[in-house]
């Protein structure tokens, strides 16, 4: 329950609307038990309607005896005065009144309480999303991705459904059941000592069911990842699945995870059942039982028959939130495994976290600097005591082999991970004393696979900015060689480019992505492969372009084609985590080592 209450935190700054709803459901109920407590005013009505109208109003007094004794009165009354059928027609309004009353505060009641509901899964999924977006790259990379749409989606409406819902049932049939009790004692409290004795049975045995419920929900909804992780990756990859012929093989994935997420659920669903149907069951027997009690009561005059037959009307009554709050606790231990699965993610710890007391950092002004930095991801060390210094304005190329840690050292740079020990800095700060605004605000990634999201040409370039003209995203898109083809398209830069830019084709994707850096207009830029993906004539368009998003910054180049850094400033070759060599094109060429391997090795499969 633990678990629970934490969800229920979230329904804090709607203390008002708490408030209001559990006073609508106090009305509502009260009304509504009165109108089954009046059958026994009309029953006694119509057995004894000849019986003489009581001489004396009853004194008034805060009791439901009184206002029994009140209509029974006025019953008497109007039979004296207008006749049977007129006293008949009082009790039975006075019936429909409080019936049709405590409906409409129970309406009033569900009105608030769709507030509650709606804005505390707003919070919780709100709160969700922004601890995912706060988390580190590294997080989010050993993540299945669909665990993770899982917990932002099916999970969170699980919770809606399950914990939230119940709410409703919590607090409404908790009451419900005390007043119907109160007014059955008033009726006859033998009768209700014998029925609250018979309670403990059903209890423990939807205590042992609900419990098994939770097992069972956590593992249903885990193995649910699995089914959006291989959904998503067989709709991204369906050109290789279709290339390899690998449908057998992804098909079998599918259908293992599937029959498994189908076992779980069908349990899940098998012990929901059995709540309502033992409830169900455990009410039957308890009013059969009462009324072979309550009937020996009638039998033996020790009850009357009216206030026998209202008295079972009550009980069948009860019986309804009774069963709607057993199978509450049903509902709520499913939901219970889900919340688990959020908060999971909303507890994760922020390794790569922002400093609370920042030093400013507005513009940059000398040099970026790497100081005896290592770093590792699980194990190996994939950067080993590094020291670089990168200088304002100038280009730098990274070469090296595949794993020799090229990206790695960018992605400390940006802060997507801190290094295990060393520092970098930027004009003498230490990255973990600048905000993550602000630092980012100084530098534009180009990666070899573009970035881009379901939406317009327009957005897209503009990602991350506000307030952009229309004026600059053209200019940004001319200077990256992207406004004619986009001029061309359907709508021109209100055309929606599909699902990470599938509309467009490569060249096209990596010309917005580097009209976007050119919008942002950074003093940094960090070229990832920009260009190994293309083919000739597009990288040479695309190159045209990132020679012009490199005048006048601080760019630093991550090269699988040499030929693009041959104009470098300064070139630093990478192996197995360390700086193997640096200088510029023509002093590597000279000292003949791995740079001159590579080069030459590349000039070779170029010529063929």
């Amino acid at each position: 329950m633990k678990t629970y209450f934490r969800i229920l935190r979230y329904a804090r700054p709607f203390l008002r609307e708490i408030i209001l709803h559990a006073i609508f459901i106090l009305i509502s109920v009260i009304l509504v038990g009165l109108t089954f407590r009046m059958l026994q005013p009309l029953l006694e009505f119509l057995f004894y309607r000849t019986q003489a109208a009581p001489k004396l109003a009853p004194h008034f007094r805060l009791s439901v005896e009184y206002l029994q004794e009140w209509v029974e009165y006025k019953a008497g009354r109007l039979v004296v005065e207008q006749g049977v059928q007129m006293a008949l027609l009082f009790v039975t309004s006075a019936i429909v009144i409080f019936n049709v009353a405590g409906n409409v505060f129970r309406y009033f009641a569900a009105i608030y309480l769709s507030i509650i509901r709606t804005k505390v899964i707003e919070n919780l999924r709100r709160q969700t999303f922004e601890k995912l977006l706060s988390m580190h790259v590294g997080y989010i990379e050993n993540q299945r991705k669909g665990d993770i749409l899982t917990r932002l989606t099916s999970d969170i409406a699980e919770v809606e459904q399950s914990v939230v819902v119940t709410f409703e049932a919590l607090l409404r049939d908790p009451i419900t059941i005390i007043f119907f009790l109160a007014l059955m004692i008033n009726i006859s409290w033998q009768l209700t000592l014998f029925m609250l004795l018979m309670l403990p049975v059903t209890a423990i045995i939807v205590s042992t069911i609900t419990k098994k419920l939770k097992r069972d929900a956590f593992g249903a909804q885990d193995m649910h990842g699995y089914i959006m992780s291989v959904s998503d990756e067989t709709v991204t990859g369906m050109r290789i699945i279709k290339a390899f012929n690998a449908e057998g093989y992804v098909r079998r994935v599918f259908d293992k995870y599937n029959s498994t997420y189908s076992r779980l659920t069908r349990q899940l669903w098998f012990r929901r059942a059995l709540v309502p149907s033992w409830s169900e069951s455990s009410g039957v027997i308890t009013v059969g039982i009462i009324m072979w009690f309550g009937g020996t009561l009638v039998y033996t005059g020790k009850m009357p028959a009216a206030a026998f037959i209202s008295y079972i009307a009550l009980v069948s009554q009860i019986i309804r939130p009774a069963k709607s709050f057993s199978q509450a606790f049903g509902n709520l231990y499913k939901g219970i495994a889900s919340a688990e699965r959020i908060f999971e993610l909303v507890d994760a710890p922020i390794v790569v976290d922002e400093p609370a007391e920042a030093q400013s950092l507005k513009s940059f002004e000398r040099d970026i600097v790497f100081s005896d930095v290592s770093f590792r991801y699980i194990e190996e060390e994939v950067l080993k005591n590094i020291n670089l210094r990168f200088e304002k304005g100038k280009i730098y190329g990274l070469v090296g082999p595949s794993g020799s840690g090229k990206s790695t050292l960018v992605e400390l740079l940006l802060r997507f991970y801190d290094p295990q020990s060393g520092s970098v800095s930027i004009d003498g700060i230490d990255l973990k004393h600048i905000r993550f605004e602000e630092l980012r605000r100084l530098m534009a990634v180009v990666t070899q696979e573009p970035i881009l999201f379901n939406d317009t040409i327009r957005n897209n370039i503009a990602f991350g900015l506000e307030n952009v003209s229309d004026e600059d995203i053209i200019r940004a898109a001319k200077a990256a060689n992207a406004h004619e083809f986009i001029v061309n398209t359907e709508q021109g830069y209100n055309t929606n480019i599909g699902d990470r830019g599938a509309l467009l084709s490569g060249g096209q994707r990596q010309r917005i992505s580097i009209a976007r850096a050119v919008l942002k207009n950074p003093p940094i830029l960090i070229l990832d492969e920009a260009t190994s993906a293309l083919d000739t004539n597009s990288e040479k368009i695309v190159q045209d372009a990132l020679y012009k998003l490199m005048q006048n910054r601080t760019s630093i180049v991550i090269a699988h084609r040499l030929s693009t850094i041959i104009n470098a400033d300064s070139i630093i070759v990478l192996e197995k985590g360390r700086i193997l060599e640096q200088g510029n094109h023509e002093a590597l060429i000279a000292i003949k080592g791995l740079y001159y391997s590579l080069y030459t090795m590349q000039q070779v499969t170029g010529n063929r």
